[in-house]
Formats: structure tokens, sequence, C-alpha cells
């Protein structure tokens, strides 16, 4: 019954190292340190010269106001829209209550001239005696 995928349990060493240390990855070699180094250098340097130029060509101040005036614009477009929006929804929800209000008075125009014509014509074979009952 002894499968050979299966080991016993004394074949399993008693001590097992649990955290054991991971082989060290390789060190980079200085050439590539210091060639990354030099791009970095140079990447900063860029940026940096980069930034120093801008201001000669676009005068931030100018810039950052325009951003403002725009983002202003387009909020008072948004708010003005909304407000349209609100607007027409106000009018049609009017539309549908007097619609509303048509049909429905119109429905009890109807049954009260259907009651007021069967109240004028008594049928002669039904006589209804009622009894007066004294009011509370």
């Amino acid at each position: 019954m002894n499968s050979p995928k299966l080991r016993s349990l004394s074949a399993v060493p008693k001590n097992r190292r649990v955290f054991s240390k991971r082989p060290r990855s390789r060190a980079v070699s200085i050439g590539r340190q210091m060639l990354e180094g030099l791009l970095l250098l140079a990447l900063g340097s860029g940026l940096l010269a980069f930034l120093s130029w801008l201001p000669q060509k676009i005068d931030a101040m100018v810039v950052v106001s325009e951003a403002i005036a725009d983002l202003i614009r387009g909020l008072g477009q948004l708010l003005e829209a909304l407000f349209g929006l609100a607007a027409v929804i106000l009018i049609a929800l009017l539309l549908v209550a007097g619609l509303l209000a048509l049909v429905s008075g119109g429905f009890r125009l109807v049954k009260s001239f259907m009651r007021l014509l069967r109240s004028e014509r008594p049928h002669p074979s039904k006589v209804i005696n009622r009894r007066s009952r004294p009011r509370r």
C-alpha cells in the first residue's frame, strides 16, 4: 500500500530551515552605476534649464489668469445649462399637471351628467320606499 510518490515521515529531515536567506543579487557594475548617475544629472539639469527658459517665452501670470477665467466661464456655463434644464423640467411638469387636470375635470363632468340623467328618469317598475332616519 506504500505508494512511490509518498515519503515516510521518518525520511523528512527534522531540522528544516524556514527562513533561509536568498542568494544575493549581483552587484551593479561600477561603469553602469556611473552611466546612470551621469544620465540622471543630465536629465535634472536639462529640466531645470527648460523651466528657467519657459517664463521668457510664456508669461506665467497670464497663463494662470486665463486658466482661472476659463474655469469661471465654464462653471458659469454649467450653472446656466443646469438652470435651463430645470426650467424645461418645470415647464414639462406644469404641462403634465394641466393635462391631468383637464382629463380628470372632463371625467368628473361626464360622471356628473350621467348621474343627472339617471336621476331625472325614474323607472316606473322600480319604486323605492325609503324610510327617513333621524339625524344624529
